[in-house]
């Protein structure tokens, strides 16, 4: 026979699988390490059932222990009449990123009013540096 469920998660977080750093886990969501980074600085309790919190050693130790719980950016309610564009704008990021880290936003382009979605903010354009570092010129 055929069953359906409804499975709730939380929203912007993740639990990190075997091989995983915080490179891979940006890659897959189209952001920068330093996003994953960042939302993980200061301490957080993990959700029951979850074994671990990352405990981070700094940008180098990116190596993740399977089951270590991340959060991966803010959860921020939709006004009405929100556009997918519009509110990646907002956030300095790209539609892209934002249904990569939404898979319920689907292709659509607006976004109900009142729903949760997970944003991942452009916190380093690693593509306004021309050595790609992220970092703006000395002069």
């Amino acid at each position: 026979g055929e069953y359906c469920f409804d499975v709730e998660v939380e929203r912007c977080a993740y639990c990190a699988m075997r091989g995983d750093s915080f490179e891979s886990i940006a890659v897959s969501l189209g952001t920068s390490w330093l996003q994953i980074y960042a939302a993980n600085a200061l301490p957080a309790a993990p959700p029951p059932g979850v074994a671990a919190v990352a405990r981070l050693g700094g940008p180098g130790a990116d190596a993740l222990r399977e089951g270590e719980y991340l959060r991966l950016g803010a959860v921020y309610q939709v006004p009405e009449g929100t556009s997918v564009p519009h509110l990646a704008s907002l956030f300095a990021t790209t539609a892209g990123a934002l249904r990569a880290a939404n898979p319920d936003l689907g292709d659509a382009e607006a976004v109900r009013g009142g729903q949760q979605v997970c944003v991942l903010a452009g916190i380093c354009d690693s593509d306004a540096a021309p050595d790609g570092s992220g970092r703006p010129e000395e002069g």
